[in-house]
């Protein structure tokens, strides 16, 4: 998503890639993290879009994982972007393997030692509970600022993302990860930003990563939810004025009438006279959540037809949006993804 310098978004939770830009939440978030950046996300094994049955879900699985979507991108430099769950040890284990890719690091609602996210004791009850029923969203996005259908509109991702059993073994997995010796080993610029009540990685923790990386900056801030999308704008004033100074404070150019990036990109195929079906597979997407993507744009942008979205498309200038999430199609020469869905190893 977006342009400019790639900014890889470290997947630390099984999730959707698909359902999450379609949910309005989470695609206006992305959608505004990716504002100065190529931004670049992958469903992590056993999840989403990648392979559903995996044998290996290690930590040292989910770190060849990530660098898959790198090598596969041909990626020399990029910052690296972690969010929270099992992404922190992730990312602080790349970035001390691969300094000289690695040109920024930002650490959200991280950790280095498993085991000082709970007790034993909690661990099991946790992971127990969490294979018999799915992940406990209440538990960890309880905030005034997020109403029933945000909740539901998580739990659907979670359902659909990956069963009880995966989503179960990667919570293991983040008890058991300890990227304590390579924390030292890190030369990025590193920025550490945790929220005081974190219900599910402890603040001394975050402070424990921040000290332990060499001139880290770290940032602690007032939220009783880790969700990064519940904090947005603290956390992207913070991202951005960290990784680019230059845009901190500037207002995002103009989306259109509250277009999430992909009904943009949706758009701008429309407006270029591509069917359902040759948008669906530009997108890598189905035709039905195509048409859904349009009738959305119909709403947004008060327009009945084809012909109507696509003299919106060109009075506001998105019939030009840039491709950068598109394919070959239809014998077209369309950009490839930058949404990887990563298989096992």
């Amino acid at each position: 998503m977006g342009s400019g310098p790639p900014l890889v978004y470290v997947t630390g939770w099984p999730g959707h890639l698909e359902l999450e830009l379609e949910t309005e939440f989470a695609a206006r978030f992305l959608s505004e993290l990716s504002f100065g950046h190529t931004l670049v996300r992958y469903d992590m094994r056993g999840s989403g879009l990648s392979d559903r049955i995996v044998k290996d879900l290690s930590f040292r699985g989910f770190q060849l994982d990530l660098e898959a979507v790198v090598d596969h991108l041909g990626l020399e430099s990029f910052a690296l972007l972690s969010l929270g769950d099992l992404a922190g040890p992730i990312a602080v284990s790349y970035a001390a393997g691969h300094p000289s890719r690695v040109t920024h690091l930002v650490l959200s609602s991280a950790y280095l030692r498993g085991n000082d996210l709970a007790t034993k004791h909690r661990q099991d009850v946790l992971a127990e509970f969490v294979a018999n029923f799915g992940w406990p969203i209440f538990e960890f996005v309880d905030t005034p600022e997020v109403d029933a259908d945000t909740h539901r509109a998580v739990r659907q991702i979670q359902e659909q993302g990956a069963t009880h059993d995966v989503q179960s073994t990667v919570l293991k997995t983040m008890y058991e990860a300890d990227a304590t010796a390579a924390a030292s080993a890190i030369t990025a610029p590193t920025l550490v930003l945790h929220a005081r009540d974190d219900p599910l990685v402890p603040f001394s923790a975050g402070r424990d990563v921040a000290i332990r990386v060499p001139d880290a900056r770290f940032v602690g801030y007032p939220s009783s939810s880790a969700a990064p999308w519940v904090n947005s704008k603290f956390l992207l004033g913070e991202i951005r004025a960290f990784l680019a100074p230059g845009l901190a404070g500037r207002p995002e150019a103009p989306r259109g009438d509250g277009l999430s990036s992909r009904e943009m990109q949706v758009l701008a195929l429309l407006a270029r006279g591509r069917t359902s079906r040759e948008i669906a597979e530009a997108l890598v997407l189905s035709p039905r959540t195509v048409e859904r993507h349009i009738s959305n744009i119909y709403g947004k942008a008060g327009v009945h037809s084809r012909a109507g979205a696509t003299a919106y498309a060109l009075l506001t200038g998105l019939a030009d949006a840039p491709m950068g999430n598109a394919r070959h199609a239809n014998g077209r020469n369309l950009q490839r993804s930058t949404d990887v869905a990563a298989g096992p190893g």
